[in-house]
């Protein structure tokens, strides 16, 4: 079977994709036909659980796709892959930069280890972002492999011709009469058929189906050569809870994630639809958050600690009851006292736009959300921080917003570059 050639396409976050045409911008990029009405049809919320990859918009007299804030690559069955990167610059735009930035937010949220990547291998940038999560994982394998797989006793339950290990007697006792030659015996064999060298083996065969370079389809094949004798995953849930991290698997501890990223177990987003083609999907508010919560943590005096995702307060009581619970992106405690509340926000602010009209293009809808929570998380005295990622058009922080006299809000940029961001503790 011949398979089609593959479309791709590079965009980034709320890029508009048009139905056939010549189109071929960061920012509007034409598709074929077929996944344009596949996308029209799996990628739009459906009004149930559905996660919503794109928006229908007006484009002329026609429509288009507006894609929103995931990032990664996804392939439609036509083989069109489309590549999404963050938009983190809103004048002048290079996707090795934005991928870049998005690998080392995925390394740091996602646990992977990547300390190859340089300022200096911007060339390494210019492949899809999934050809270089793939190299990554299979340099990895190919180092454990070196190491050697671990093998584990593993008691079987087998018909044999001879007694070996220990005989079964109840069920030998209700053997069948032509079958009274055969021993019900049970014994340990030593084997590499173990639950992280299933999902090893599994990572791979996916890996292989994705990838398109000859180097990572090369390297994966003489990899997947090497388990050969090992099965792949039925239930990759389970095998991750079998997953053991005593000393004897300690180079097997960096490959956990990667097996859970590419195993779409944990982090990425499933596709909707019954098609098994690329789907790496990560919604960009999500890992800014944790990554900008880790980057903190590990910022924070030693008298500090950082908690994420806190709902401790609510908004309101209704019939003494709990109603509308808060849940700040980032909170920090002296020891059980709140010291400061922060929220995340993944959205590109002009410092320029001060007029009454813009107002630096802030929702209100986040004030008021920061409003709340200086009131009952801070008892409405100390500071609030909203962090937003830098860009060239918001480098430095805002004037502060005072909500009351001792209530006060700080809008300050966060650089993905340095990852410095001007809070003070």
């Amino acid at each position: 079977m011949i398979r089609s050639k593959v479309n791709d396409v590079i965009v980034r976050e709320y890029a508009l994709l048009i139905n056939g045409g010549n189109n071929c911008s960061i920012d509007c990029h034409s598709i074929p036909r077929c996944a344009f009405e596949w996308l029209l049809m799996h990628g739009v919320s459906n009004g149930e659980k559905q996660r919503e990859l794109v928006k229908v918009k007006r484009y002329g007299k026609s429509i288009a796709l507006q894609v929103v804030n995931f990032v990664g690559v996804l392939e439609t069955p036509c083989r069109t892959r489309i590549e999404i990167l963050p938009k983190i610059a809103a004048e002048v735009y290079e996707p090795k930069i934005a991928r870049m930035t998005l690998l080392k937010m995925l390394a740091k949220v996602e646990n992977l280890k990547l300390e190859e990547f340089k300022q200096t291998q911007l060339q390494l940038m210019k492949q899809p972002i999934y050809e270089l999560l793939i190299a990554y994982f299979l340099k990895i394998v190919s180092k454990l492999l070196r190491q050697g797989l671990r093998s584990e006793y593993q008691r079987v339950e087998r018909e044999s011709s001879y007694l070996k290990g220990q005989l079964q007697v109840s069920k030998q006792i209700r053997q069948r009469p032509g079958r009274r030659n055969l021993f019900h015996v049970s014994h340990d064999i030593y084997n590499a058929n173990r639950a992280e060298n299933r999902l090893i083996h599994s990572s791979l065969k996916q890996v292989l189906k994705w990838s398109r370079t000859s180097a990572n389809q090369r390297l994966a094949r003489e990899l997947l050569f090497m388990f050969d004798g090992i099965e792949l995953s039925s239930n990759y849930s389970y095998d991750f809870r079998l997953w053991k991290n005593d000393r004897s698997l300690a180079h097997y501890r960096i490959l956990k994630p990667w097996c859970e990223l590419i195993l779409s177990y944990q982090s990425p987003v499933a596709m909707v639809g019954k098609h098994d083609g690329l789907s790496f999907l990560f919604p960009m508010e999500q890992l800014f958050e944790r990554y900008v919560a880790k980057q903190l943590r590990n910022q924070l005096p030693a008298t500090l600690k950082l908690k994420e995702q806190v709902s401790s307060h609510c908004l309101t009581k209704h019939k003494e009851k709990d109603w509308f619970r808060l849940k700040p992106d980032i909170v920090v405690y002296n020891k059980s006292q709140v010291v400061t509340v922060m929220d995340t926000k993944w959205k590109l602010l002009d410092a320029s736009l001060d007029s009454k009209k813009n107002k630096y293009n802030l929702s209100q809808s986040d004030m008021y959300q920061l409003f709340a929570y200086g009131d009952k998380y801070l008892n409405g005295q100390g500071n609030l921080y909203l962090i937003y990622p830098q860009n060239a058009s918001f480098e430095e922080p805002l004037n502060h917003f005072e909500y009351k006299s001792n209530l006060r809000l700080y809008v300050v940029p966060y650089d993905l570059e340095t990852d410095s961001c001007p809070i003070k503790w």
